[in-house]
């Protein structure tokens, strides 16, 4: 089942009476589905004009075969072309529990992960297309299945690298929220901007089928105090309420019991350098689940073995 949310936004002055057709196109480009929908646009306003699709036998988005699908979706009004706009995506299901870890199509997998940074080496900050490709091809043909990137939303281009060749990916907002790390930083404008800007990466992001969680935060200060405890519950809700299909995490540092009231808030609980933590805290916790989101290069092997011994 395909559920097609379509944000329409009426510039005119006056109201208008359109029509929403959407097909669905599977990799061969044959039109595996399509419907229109009558809607009404209320002047100089945004609807929602929501369509459900069944698609029979769908070829499903895997590391292996990243199969993509698209959705073209077209603003009919007055019987002419008013707007057109394509959208990739791909069907797959994601899960994540304390007794099977992750699992994509309803088979366990272990993420094999690297954290990145938005930058290019030499070539700088920018994002350039066949750059952001390549990093992705590097860290597959090196074994990785998963990225986090950190600190910060990536790039539009390195997410549709990931969807075209199999690539998980852990999507950031923030590495700092209310209490910065520097003057002048995220911290002196978070409370106004931060929902606004949540609301942009998930809403930009949502329908990568390579993203498999939203992380709202990378070692966040003072996490210890119930102000920040319950802010992180506020953001995590936040995140479920424009999607719900998938976990929020966040990347947690010095992670010890005092900061369970933090953590009880996330689906899944992303440990920096914390990898003592494992064992007492599954017995603490048997239902918490878990996941390394970063750890020092050289001791890769070790954190890696813990994962394995603990599964």
């Amino acid at each position: 089942l395909v559920k097609v949310s379509t944000s329409i936004i009426n510039q005119y002055t006056v109201d208008h009476q359109a029509s929403l057709r959407v097909r669905i196109i599977d990799p061969e480009n044959n039109v595996v589905a399509t419907g229109t929908k009558v809607f009404e646009a209320d002047a100089e306003k945004t609807c929602v004009v929501e369509q459900e699709f069944t698609i029979l036998q769908p070829a499903l988005w895997d590391l292996s075969s990243p199969v993509l699908y698209r959705a073209d979706a077209e603003v009919i009004l007055n019987g002419k072309l008013a707007d057109k706009s394509v959208q990739h995506f791909g069907i797959r299901s994601i899960s994540f529990n304390a007794q099977n870890g992750f699992q994509l199509n309803s088979k366990s997998l272990e993420l094999k992960g690297g954290c990145i940074h938005h930058d290019n080496g030499s070539l700088g900050a920018r994002s350039f297309n066949r750059a952001e490709e390549r990093k992705v091809e590097l860290l597959k043909s090196a074994g990785f299945n998963a990225i986090r990137f950190a600190h910060n939303p990536p790039s539009p281009a390195i997410l549709d690298a990931c969807d075209r060749l199999g690539m998980l990916a852990i999507d950031e907002s923030f590495d700092v929220w209310r209490y910065g790390h520097f003057e002048g930083d995220y911290g002196t404008c978070f409370d106004s901007l931060w929902t606004m800007d949540i609301d942009h990466m998930v809403r930009r992001d949502r329908n990568h089928p390579a993203i498999i969680m939203w992380s709202i935060g990378n070692e966040i200060v003072n996490t210890l105090t119930g102000e920040i405890a319950e802010l992180c519950g506020v953001m995590a809700d936040h995140v479920r309420s424009i999607d719900p299909t998938r976990p929020v995490t966040a990347a947690t540092n010095q992670v010890s019991d005092a900061k369970d009231p933090y953590l009880s808030h996330l689906d899944v609980c992303g440990y920096n350098y914390s990898a003592g933590q494992y064992e007492p805290d599954h017995e603490r916790h048997p239902e918490r689940i878990v996941y390394g989101s970063e750890s020092f290069a050289i001791e890769a092997y070790d954190y890696w073995k813990k994962t394995k011994d603990l599964a």
